[in-house]
């Protein structure tokens, strides 16, 4: 998986813990939980933002979009796919 794809799941499953799979999350706390260091999280948000995958908030809050959620389903989709 690519590091974009790594950050669209991350979220997904945070939002997954609070209920919701749109809630709002924090890009740098998300970009450290796969490893990236602030700036890279950034640059990461900043190319998922153009292409409609998630929308930015105030400060660094993101969420997914309807968009990004349907490209989340079909990741883990594929991933399951993978492992039978």
């Amino acid at each position: 998986m690519t590091k974009d794809e790594l950050f669209l799941l991350k979220p997904y499953e945070m939002a997954q813990k609070a209920g919701n799979p749109l809630a709002e999350v924090d890009a740098l706390t998300v970009g450290r939980a796969i490893g990236q260091n602030d700036k890279g999280a950034i640059t990461i948000v900043n190319t998922l933002a153009q292409t409609n995958f998630i929308q930015k908030k105030e400060g660094t809050i993101l969420h997914l979009t309807p968009h990004g959620l349907k490209l989340v389903q079909h990741l883990l989709q594929e991933r399951r796919q993978k492992w039978k």
